[in-house]
């Protein structure tokens, strides 16, 4: 039975498509809105399978009146990365690639990394799809150049500097230990190596690892070896064409059941970077057109514009997005699709890299399978009695000793099991003491399970060295338990187990299975210590400011909280921005931009 379709105007709008739960399935939009929503009603014959499969779930259509068509497609959008609906193309994990910024348009600018990229008046390069290799760089340009990282307004005149002005990484901008001018030209100088202007610095580089190898301070060499290759794999991004105009460059294919795309970043006329996405949602009747249109819609709506947007096909609805790319980059946008010369032969190798990730997606393992070899081969690495499907790993949040956090994840058969994960406030240490905190959170945790007569892990993984691990291991001690336990050392990867003598660090190459399922359960301990950390510590902060905004009660502010992570980015938000949060409505977002801004 068809929903009433009486009260839909003929305005352009967008329409949310729901099912008999109440969910929306289906975000689209229209010049008017019931000549588009009549469309579904008619013959099935003129609907291809995947529409007539939606309509079949529709029981009802909410419609949304805007002033324009263009207006009716970024809230088309929004919308679409809000409620994630389930006939709609979409864009795959919203992936985002590193990118470095230079934030030229400050007196004294930073250079860092960052995962989005804004319309700001910063300098942007990338994205790198390496991102190990851009912080080495990061690194090596803080020693060489001596430029701040601190996030706050430079306030000159300071009597105190931070930690980075006394081990020579910040030539201290705020004490005025540094001109404008000549900090400004150290900066450019910074530009100059992350455009491949590489040849000064790798000689002075070749000539520091000659001397320490005379010197026979090896250890110095090979660290200045590492970062002449970084700085080598950094330049060889970057790949000469012929044009001088910034341009992306982007081709998609489809396996029937998902489209991958590739997109090419020309930078003054260099190939800075590329990166791949793929589309959910589609299956083997959608239109690869379609869904490259879909894909720049939602692509830019928080991507920076380039002057030109070259495209494999010609896309629905091209004008439009036009108009729209237009007012969002505040000048004229053009989208073409190459025939000839050199963009034609930029589209060729983007369509080959599409192609590649599309035979890659192919090959590899379903999760499953990938999970039981990294297990096997940790069982036999680590010479285990059973397989370890229940891994157990700690981590430890803090700043300066400050609302310390323990953080616990739980890997069931090589996969996070985040509704057990648990989080552990420091109680009974004071100050800085990461061994003493790791040994009573572990403490507490298996303290809790004996209790509970629940079962114990097959492993558990401390992100931390041999200190950290014995720590932990004190506390199993106390309690009487035997459970195998490692530890994952950062820096180079290396696994600390608890025995003495040579067996005490296992090294494993950088493609093992098994190292690599240790290194994503490390990392994914350490992503929920910091969460629940800055959680904590936001709470702390920011009590005050937003329960005084009428309307606001403990479960907006923690989704407020966990949406945009603490309250300066609540600040800085727009409404339309604050609106796209589950329970705020816009009379709500402006009382909290208001009184925020206040």
């Amino acid at each position: 039975m068809a929903p009433d379709l009486t009260k839909i105007p003929d305005s352009p709008g967008v329409y949310l498509m729901k099912d008999d739960s109440g969910d929306v399935i289906y975000v689209g939009k229209a010049i008017s809105l019931i000549k588009r929503v009549r469309q579904y009603f008619q013959s099935n014959k003129n609907l291809n399978p995947k529409t007539r499969i939606l309509v079949s779930h529709i029981n009802d259509i909410e419609c949304i009146v805007t002033d324009s068509e263009v207006d009716a497609l970024i809230f088309e959008a929004n919308l679409i990365k809000k409620y994630k609906p389930r006939y709609n193309v979409r864009l795959k994990d919203d992936k985002r690639y590193p990118y470095v910024k230079v934030t030229i348009n400050e007196k004294f600018p930073r250079i860092f990394i960052t995962r989005r990229r804004s319309m700001d008046g910063a300098l942007y390069f990338g994205p790198y799809v390496n991102s190990t290799a851009i912080r080495n760089i990061l690194d090596l340009i803080s020693r060489i150049f001596m430029l701040r990282k601190c996030r706050k307004s430079i306030l000159t005149g300071r009597t105190r500097a931070c930690l980075n002005y006394h081990i020579k990484l910040c030539n201290a901008p705020c004490m005025d230990g540094i001109d404008e001018e000549t900090y400004r030209s150290r900066v450019m100088e910074a530009v100059r190596l992350l455009r491949g202007d590489t040849s000064d610095v790798l000689k002075e580089l070749e000539d520091k690892m000659l001397s320490a190898s005379w010197k026979q301070d090896f250890e110095t060499a090979a660290e200045i070896r590492d970062q002449i290759a970084d700085i080598k794999q950094l330049s060889q991004q970057q790949i000469a064409t012929s044009g001088t105009d910034d341009r992306d460059v982007i081709a998609a294919v489809s396996d029937g059941k998902m489209v991958f795309l590739q997109i090419f970043y020309v930078r003054d006329g260099s190939m800075v970077g590329k990166a791949d996405f793929s589309l959910s949602g589609t299956d083997s009747s959608t239109d690869i057109a379609v869904a490259m249109s879909e894909f720049v819609k939602q692509y830019y709506q928080d991507s920076p514009i380039p002057p030109e947007i070259l495209l494999q096909y010609d896309v629905p609805e091209k004008d439009l997005i036009v108009k729209w790319l237009g007012q969002r980059s505040g000048r004229e946008v053009k989208l073409k699709v190459p025939q000839k010369g050199e963009k034609k032969k930029l589209m060729d190798m983007a369509v080959s890299n599409a192609e590649m990730a599309k035979r890659v997606s192919e090959l590899m393992t379903s999760p499953q399978e990938s999970a039981m070899i990294s297990m096997e081969e940790l069982k036999k690495v680590l010479s285990l009695e059973v397989l370890p499907e229940h891994i157990e790993a700690f981590d430890i949040s803090n700043i300066s000793g400050t609302n310390a956090v323990g953080s616990m994840v739980l890997f069931e058969k090589g996969r996070p099991a985040n509704s057990k994960y648990r989080q552990h406030n420091i109680k009974n240490v004071k100050g800085i003491d990461d061994f003493a905190m790791m040994a009573e959170v572990v403490g507490r945790r298996y303290s809790k399970l004996i209790r509970e007569k629940k079962s114990l892990p097959d492993l558990i993984l401390i992100d931390g060295g041999p200190g950290q691990v014995a720590a932990a291991k004190s506390s199993l001690d106390e309690l009487g338990l035997d459970i195998p336990m490692v530890g994952l050392a950062k820096r180079f990867e290396h696994i600390i187990t608890t025995k003495k003598g040579p067996d005490e660090v296992i090294i494993l190459p950088r493609t093992s299975p098994a190292l690599k399922l240790l290194m994503q359960i490390r990392d994914e301990a350490h992503r929920f210590a910091v969460t629940s950390h800055r959680r904590r510590r936001s709470a702390k902060l920011t009590h005050s400011e937003l329960d005084g905004v009428d309307g606001i009660g403990a479960i907006k502010k923690k989704a407020l909280l966990e949406h945009f992570g603490s309250v300066e980015n609540i600040r800085s938000a727009s409404i339309e921005e604050l609106i796209i949060v589950n329970g705020i409505s816009r009379n709500l977002a402006e009382r909290i931009h208001n009184h925020l801004d206040q």
